[in-house]
């Protein structure tokens, strides 16, 4: 072997010992390899929920991959001591109308997923903004509540932005 190509092959080795090096020292060290663009988050600001129980849950998709939409199988009301008032699953979020989900980019819109007649829950794309009009069958006391969801990968939290908002019913 000549020169040249010892010389590359050493300065291959480097920049790819710098590239993975810089990487792991950005995201969390040596520990562990971390991918952030695998799990979604989501925000809740701007949800709200009135006295005779209707939940404006405005949910937009903040974080993830861009190649599939972000799954929500599971919408908590809760005291703020943790105690579940009401919760829409998978089944019931899968059968909600178009006409109840506000998209504010209507090209990717969040959408019910069914397969079947069966409902698995809702298809939020990376980016989109909307609100998802839900109905508790029963009026709420006015005070503090929790509005927690729930991806399909058993998360409620990523990237330190946990998928839940405190809200207010007032009479």
């Amino acid at each position: 072997m000549n020169g040249k190509a010892i010389l590359a092959i050493i300065l291959m080795l480097f920049a790819t010992g710098v590239t993975f090096g810089l990487y792991q020292i950005n995201f969390q060290g040596f520990t562990h390899l971390t991918n952030y663009s695998k799990t979604p988050a989501y925000s809740l600001v701007g949800t709200r929920l009135y006295e005779n129980g209707t939940l404006f849950l405005q949910v937009s998709r903040v974080a993830g991959p861009d190649t599939y939409g972000g799954f929500i199988v599971l919408v908590q009301i809760l005291y703020p001591n943790g105690t579940v008032v009401y919760q829409w699953t998978g089944q019931q979020l899968g059968k909600i109308p178009l006409s109840d989900i506000k998209n504010e980019f209507p090209l990717h819109p969040t959408k019910p997923i069914k397969i079947g007649n069966y409902g698995v829950g809702l298809e939020v794309p990376l980016g989109q903004n909307s609100t998802v009009i839900l109905q508790v069958p029963h009026p709420l006391q006015a005070g503090n509540y929790i509005i927690r969801v729930w991806d399909a990968d058993g998360q409620d939290a990523a990237y330190g932005i946990k998928f839940q908002i405190e809200v207010q019913v007032t009479s």
